[in-house]
């Protein structure tokens, strides 16, 4: 049985493989919001008041971490690509 932890590594490299493969998301790309990589990322948990905690969640994680950068830091629509 996975643990936690190992879950949220799997989901978390499955969303940089998804920002990977959209050109939105590259390093000097203009990003996407955290809705449209829900979407992509096939993360949606069809709770309509609470749907994307989850994503974004996890990008915050992965901004910490250093590999995403959040564009526009201090608003709320933020866009997500992928950090140097």
């Amino acid at each position: 049985m996975a643990s936690g932890q190992a879950l949220i590594a799997l989901c978390k490299t499955h969303l940089v493989e998804t920002m990977q493969a959209l050109p939105e998301c590259a390093p000097d790309g203009p990003g996407l919001g955290q809705k449209a990589l829900e979407e992509a990322a096939g993360f949606e948990l069809s709770l309509p008041e609470y749907d994307g905690y989850f994503t974004w969640s996890l990008l915050v994680a992965l901004t910490v971490d250093g590999r995403v950068e959040a564009i526009q830091p201090g608003k709320r629509s933020k866009k997500y690509r992928l950090a140097l």
